[in-house]
């Protein structure tokens, strides 16, 4: 059975790893020496919250506020100007030096934070500086007159190196043209000149840099006016690996390494106005994506069919593309304590980028002429003109008919409307179909080998949906409300047209008790929808001229259109251990069961929480969490059977889907996160120690019924066992600095940093660049890691 790379690893991964920075840090953004992106010289402030009570002040979940800095006094600037002014800097050594996971872990010289800010009157100016020159530096700027008007203006640099040991027979890295190494001819080599290519490369990196800047002015001309303007500007600049093929059904593979040049511009403005029972919101936002290398071309290291022919290869990149949003809200307060809430907003995503011609090549390849293909005359349109317009309407309110009750209801409506159309017709040769892969003539109409797509299917759905809750006070601080939601969605060109959700939501907030706080709910959903086409857009291909194959599986279904039936049970109660300590647990647990026999049978997830924090004087705090969350997913399939394309037969046990092809598997995805710190002032000194841990094991079992079920047959059945080595990656850090007051002004802060991270992967075990004339890769998946940086710095305070 072939195991299929789930796309969303590498995201869940990095999820964990940044929520384990969150835990070590408490953010996930910033600078290696400076995540929080606070100023390092600030100190907590003895008095807490408050200078009259010194117990420490609890939200109103019941969880004890951090205490907050001490500004200490601004000096002045001539007879009106106060500032303050702060700066750290020094040196850093360590290992580890090319890891660039989001930060900059080189040594030398380092200038982690640079502050200055004036004020005069009502009028302010503030500025920031983290990690000055270095990849992971940061900028902000902040001026304007409290009350009348702001302008807030950043630039961030953030960097990822996915690996600095990648291999290839490339030239023109980070371009839109790769070609061979000399020596090597496009499309006629063996696996020797090949393996002696790659074993002359030099290793170079793969990775990018992320820059983002913009500017945000916010204006209030009066008490009840604000108008307000947005730019950002979002680069992306590097190199990352990128599969690529020559022919249909897609061998050899050659793995080839994506410019990345990606420019995002986006913008907002509105205005807004607000009087004391009628408010109004007037905006727009816009986002345009513009990509400096359309295309990446490339000479083909192995051979492909005819190697006078079959010499090169290419791959569109994502074209540029524009997005409109214009919206208007309302809201207007009603008698009984009410709201009445209303908008209405209008949005078109649309791309036109000019499209290539089918394939690279020249020449005759059999019977077919590329010269007919390879020019933009052989496409039915030259652009895109892709374009989807949406609408969203909705309504709520709110009312108190008795002074414990409350009632809301709500109405939503999104209509989709996508007017994308082409047809793959070429005007040279008068054939439907298109070339596989730069080479594939299989799918030319009429002659074409299997069903074979013609015509662009506009995926459009419409949404809406329907809430009703009531909110009953039963105690001073303890309510009930009890809700009810309907989603009904209306789909163009999908198997399912119409599908119903009713959702209903129990849920109970308590925080009358004096030592903790509980919040619990439940809900449970239920979709059924239409009748199931499992083959609704057969009008956009062209049926096979010598086989009848389904278009799939008739008994599959689509987990976003299936029925299913979801229970969600949320608990969370936070303690009150004592005046200065917290502990909060929290748990989810989500079942969805899907009525179907063939695709995703069922999801389930769980997930457990803990979290502690004491506070028990300025001096002293300490913290820790633990995290939990497991994901089980089941789904089965039926491998189809060539010997049964002929029939068309698309039912599960017929010729083409054999019930002795069946076959399931069953996943499990975990996630352990552990975050400790600590912080401790002992006279003119204050130690701060972080630590973060993440584990997460990937597991599958599958079962099949025969050796059919599996591609490669008996041979593929004779060494399977009952699932893949388990996917792991680990990864802990440990930070701890010891700063030392020398005066008022002055300080000493000793920095020490860990990281470790430990990939384990059968996709990439024991994978060679060269896997003999089928495929040629960069030796480019995730590698174990370390990092170990220590730095001495001093730093500078006017307070």
């Amino acid at each position: 059975m072939a195991r299929i790379i789930r796309p969303g690893r590498a995201s869940s991964a990095s999820a964990a790893v940044a929520v384990c920075a969150l835990l070590a840090h408490g953010a996930a953004s910033g600078s290696a020496l400076n995540p929080e992106e606070i100023d390092p010289t600030l100190e907590r402030d003895e008095r807490g919250m408050s200078p009259f009570n010194p117990v420490p002040a609890r939200t109103p979940s019941g969880f004890l506020y951090e205490r907050p800095y001490a500004r200490g006094t601004p000096w002045r600037l001539g007879e009106e100007w106060k500032y303050r002014f702060s700066t750290e800097l020094g040196v850093l050594s360590g290992s580890g030096g090319a890891v660039r996971n989001y930060a900059d872990y080189r040594g030398g010289f380092v200038l982690s934070h640079l502050g200055f800010a004036m004020e005069r009157n009502a009028n302010y100016l503030d500025f920031t500086a983290a990690a000055a020159g270095r990849k992971d530096q940061s900028y902000r700027a902040s001026f304007g007159r409290y009350g009348e008007f702001r302008t807030n203006l950043f630039f961030d640099d953030t960097p990822k190196l996915f690996t600095d040991q990648a291999r290839t027979v490339f030239r023109g890295v980070g371009g839109g043209d790769l070609t061979l190494a000399p020596g090597l001819t496009p499309g006629n080599n063996t696996p020797a000149q090949i393996q002696a290519a790659l074993q002359s490369a030099s290793a170079f990196e793969l990775g990018f840099t992320r820059t983002k800047s913009g500017i945000d002015v916010d204006v209030t001309p009066g008490d009840s006016w604000r108008l307000f303007a947005r730019y950002t500007q979002d680069r992306k600049r590097g190199t990352r690996a990128s599969g690529g093929a020559s022919s249909y059904p897609g061998a050899p593979v050659a793995e080839t390494i994506e410019p990345l040049d990606y420019k995002t511009h986006e913008l907002s403005t509105g205005i807004q106005w607000a009087g004391d029972a009628f408010q109004a919101n007037l905006g727009y936002s816009g986002s345009f994506f513009r990509n400096g290398i359309g295309a990446l071309t490339w000479d083909n290291p192995l051979a492909v069919g005819d190697p006078a022919v079959m010499k090169r290869s290419r791959i569109d990149l994502y074209p540029d593309n524009d997005f409109h949003n214009l919206k208007l809200d309302l809201s207007a307060s009603l008698p009984m304590r009410g709201q009445l809430s209303g908008g209405v907003s209008w949005a078109r995503s649309s791309q036109d980028d000019e499209l290539v011609a089918p394939t690279v090549n020249s020449g005759m390849l059999g019977s077919l002429d590329l010269s007919q293909w390879n020019v933009p005359g052989a496409l039915s349109q030259r652009t895109a003109g892709a374009r989807i317009d949406t609408r969203l309407t909705h309504v709520s309110g709110s009312f108190s008919p008795i002074g414990d009750l409350s009632l809301r209801a709500k109405w939503r409506r999104f209509e989709e409307d996508n007017k994308t159309r082409y047809t793959a017709f070429n005007p040279l040769t008068g054939q439907s179909g298109y070339l596989g892969l730069d080479g594939g003539g299989f799918n030319i109409v009429p002659d074409n080998i299997f069903r074979t797509q013609v015509g662009a299917v506009p995926f459009s759905c419409d949404k809406t949906e329907r809430g009703l809750e009531a909110d009953y006070q039963l105690l001073r601080r303890t309510n009930v409300s009890l809700g009810y939601e309907t989603e009904d969605n209306d789909c163009r060109h999908r198997e399912r047209q119409g599908t119903a959700e009713h959702r209903y939501r129990l849920a109970l907030n308590n925080r009358d008790l004096a030592w903790a706080t509980i919040r619990l709910s439940y809900e449970h959903a239920k979709r059924t929808g239409d009748d199931y086409s499992f083959d609704p857009n057969s009008s956009a291909y062209a049926p096979s001229a010598f086989l009848n194959t389904p278009a799939t599986l008739a008994q599959l279904r689509k987990y976003d259109l299936a029925d299913r039936e979801q229970h969600i049970v949320n608990a969370r109660v936070n303690f009150a251990v004592a005046a200065d300590m917290d502990l909060a647990l929290s748990g989810k647990y989500q079942d969805n069961g899907y009525g179907s026999a063939y695709g995703r049978l069922q999801e389930r997830i769980q997930a457990l929480n803990v979290e502690w924090n004491w506070q028990p004087r300025p001096s002293l705090s300490a913290r820790a969490h633990y995290g939990f969350e497991r994901v089980r997913n089941a789904m089965a399939l039926i491998n189809d059977d060539p010997a049964g394309y002929t029939t068309g037969n698309p039912d599960a046990g017929g010729p083409v889907y054999p019930l002795a092809n069946r076959w399931e598997e069953q996943s499990r995805d975990d996630a352990h996160l552990l975050g400790l710190g600590f912080s401790y002032a002992f006279g003119a000194a204050t130690l701060e120690s972080g630590y973060a841990y993440t584990y997460s094991p990937y597991r599958t079992n599958y079962s099949f019924a025969s050796s059919g079920a599996l591609v490669g047959g008996s041979l593929a059945a004779a060494g399977a066992e009952q699932g893949m080595p388990v996917i792991k990656f680990r990864q802990q850090s440990f930070d701890s600095s010891v700063k030392y007051k020398v005066d008022k002004h002055t300080a000493l802060r000793l920095y020490f940093r860990y990281e470790r991270a430990r990939f384990e992967d059968w996709h990439y075990d024991g994978l060679p660049q060269l896997f003999g004339t089928e495929a040629v890769f960069l030796g480019a998946g995730p590698r174990d890691y370390s990092v170990s940086l220590i730095g001495i710095l001093l730093q500078y305070t006017s307070r």
